[in-house]
């Protein structure tokens, strides 16, 4: 249905936006977060250095923090993986995939989704066992990463798999919002607020974000 990931991320983008959820304030792709001035303004406001690498996330979800656990804002990083066919190579890489997720806490993100979208030729069969493969190191390892598993069966349909197996079918507007609560209550970045260096990257990134 789609060719790539890229424009999978660029058709959910746009899809969310035309939902026009009260709780999204922002949604933009992780091209926004460019590489030198994230790392000029880290260098000259905080004295401090980025990582080698800069991790961009697929979608980033700027929504209000009504808990306010560090400010108003919870930025909300999301690591796509599209599968449009079954592919024993890259569905041995689940276990590499969490830890993509995982590596967006050390930008200054205050959760993190991995969310896996399936063709809609896919056996359910085969979505339901990946799903529990991967859920299942997430949940018995308490691992601080929003899982989503769905399979698409229309644009803008889709059945839900993970975070636990739905009946009939969700659209863009009801996943992205129960995403949004599910960060806000239970996924968070384990090394906010303490980390002084986490601390610094993430006010570089509101300022990248444009987030006051």
């Amino acid at each position: 249905m789609f060719p790539n990931e890229r424009s999978l991320a660029e058709w959910l983008i746009k899809t969310i936006k035309a939902y026009n959820l009260c709780l999204i304030k922002d949604i933009l792709s992780g091209d926004a977060i460019p590489k030198k001035p994230y790392e000029d303004i880290l260098v000259k406001y905080f004295g401090s250095y980025a990582p080698m690498i800069i991790a961009k996330p697929d979608i980033v979800l700027v929504v209000e923090d009504y808990r306010k656990l560090i400010d108003e804002w919870l930025l909300i990083a999301v690591e796509l993986k599209y599968f449009r066919r079954i592919e024993k190579k890259r569905w041995r890489e689940a276990y590499r995939e969490i830890g993509q997720a995982l590596r967006y806490y050390m930008y200054g993100f205050d959760s993190a989704v991995l969310w896996h979208i399936f063709d809609r030729e896919i056996d359910d069969d085969a979505v339901r066992a990946y799903s529990n493969v991967v859920g299942e190191v997430i949940e018995k390892l308490k691992l601080p990463i929003a899982y989503f598993s769905t399979k698409i069966i229309d644009k803008g349909e889709f059945l839900v798999f993970k975070l636990r197996e739905l009946d009939g079918s969700s659209d863009v507007g009801y996943i992205v919002n129960w995403m949004i609560n599910y960060c806000r209550n239970n996924v968070r970045n384990p090394l906010l607020p303490h980390d002084r260096e986490i601390i610094k990257r993430r006010k570089t990134l509101k300022a990248i974000l444009r987030v006051p």
